[in-house]
């Protein structure tokens, strides 16, 4: 039986990150919320949102240690909330031996909340692990912009198998890199995230630290402080080489430094590397202080409706199934019918034209897309599994 609990942590759940801004009376914060996961395989959604009007730039993830034998509390997903002002982790709670008791297991999201700072996007880069294999998604920003942190989504393993994050980080000031491994019989999508700000010059720089991963251990890497006059915005983690480790925590620390930690399951002797991105003071204040003005017309990047959420749920299930490949879109249609989601096949987004009904586009599908498609009054919102992004087309 599934127990769920939510505790907010630090009186109010605010920690002061550094010192007002430059002739500013606003500061950077950290707010923290803590869920408990019980029962092998138990996994959720679970979010962290950033206090009044502040907006959120990244967020981060700590749990209890990890058992000896690899039990214990991994994310399968970090990813910024821009409509919701907030952080969000679907975490597992894996247990490599489930027919003994796991008991439970907490976990704290982070999220980082400041001023507005422009408006952010966030290309999504998409790819298929199988098992045994690794792979890596590199997501970058658009011409003339820089990124501020990154994320993941769509892993999805259990006790059984399943696809893993083994690294998340800047790779230049516009590329944000992930890869993952996968075990057991059946694999998974792995989606890179970069969240980008209008920006002719680099935004971020890096601190970093590694630390020796033994097998059947864990390890912890920890950054060094940012330097005078910065603050930490964002963090990324890596692993090497991809494959043995899965990584349970990437976190902020109360001393301004950003921490990794990983579990080395399955060998050999590997690293575990932390990786934190620091912004000078001076430019949040510049940042917060312009201008920003609003998306362009193409931009219109919305948050998906629950339907299509379950839409892609059904499509990437039977991709897994379907040797990595989506099924044709007419295969799709009968897949998502099965799962009492009415759809039916459609060239176009403007084709949708029915309320409540799932449109599966032809047009663009392939092995590694599928696009989906409903209307909303004059709109049509469409998602896009390649990127990962939904956006609200003008269709009348």
């Amino acid at each position: 039986m599934r127990s769920r609990l939510a505790v907010l942590l630090i009186g109010a759940s605010v920690v002061v990150l550094s010192l007002a801004f430059a002739g500013s009376a606003q500061a950077l914060i950290l707010r923290s919320q803590t869920y408990e996961l019980s029962g092998a395989n138990d996994k959720d959604r679970f979010e962290v949102h950033c206090p009044g009007k502040s907006l959120p730039y990244s967020g981060g993830m700590t749990t209890d240690p990890v058992g000896v034998d690899g039990e214990g509390v991994y994310p399968h997903s970090y990813e910024r909330l821009g409509v919701q002002h907030g952080w969000h982790v679907t975490p597992v709670f894996f247990d490599p031996s489930p027919l003994k008791s796991a008991g439970s297991r907490s976990v704290t999201l982070q999220v980082v909340c400041g001023p507005r700072l422009g408006p952010v996007s966030s290309p999504h880069s998409t790819v298929f692990v199988g098992p045994g294999q690794s792979k890596t998604a590199v997501a970058t920003c658009p011409s003339g912009n820089r990124l501020i942190a990154g994320g993941f989504q769509r892993t999805n393993f259990v006790s059984t198998g399943g696809n893993y994050v083994t690294e998340s980080r800047a790779i230049s000031d516009r590329s944000w890199q992930v890869s993952g491994s996968a075990f057991g019989t059946f694999g998974g999508e792995l989606t890179a995230i970069v969240y980008c700000l209008r920006s002719a010059k680099p935004l971020v720089s890096e601190v970093s630290s590694d630390s020796d991963l033994p097998l059947l251990q864990s390890g912890t890497a920890t950054t060094p402080a940012c330097a005078p006059g910065t603050t930490m915005v964002s963090g990324g983690f890596t692993t090497s080489p991809s494959g043995p480790a899965l990584v349970s925590s990437a976190n902020f620390n109360g001393d301004g430094s950003w921490s990794a930690t990983a579990f080395n399951l399955f060998g050999p002797v590997a690293t575990v590397g932390a990786r934190g991105y620091c912004m000078s003071l001076a430019m949040i204040k510049r940042l917060s202080k312009m201008k920003h003005g609003k998306r362009k017309a193409k931009d219109r990047i919305v948050q998906a409706p629950p339907i299509l959420d379950a839409a892609l749920k059904v499509a990437i299930s039977a991709r897994i199934s379907n040797n990595g490949c989506f099924p044709s879109p007419s295969n799709l249609v009968e897949a998502l019918k099965a799962n009492k989601i009415n759809a039916q096949a459609a060239p176009s987004p403007r084709a949708v034209r029915q309320r409540g009904v799932v449109g599966v586009l032809t047009d663009q599908s392939s092995c590694d897309r599928a696009r989906f498609a409903v209307r909303q009054h004059s709109s049509v919102i469409v998602l896009d599994s390649a990127t990962g992004e939904v956006r609200k087309l003008n269709a009348k």
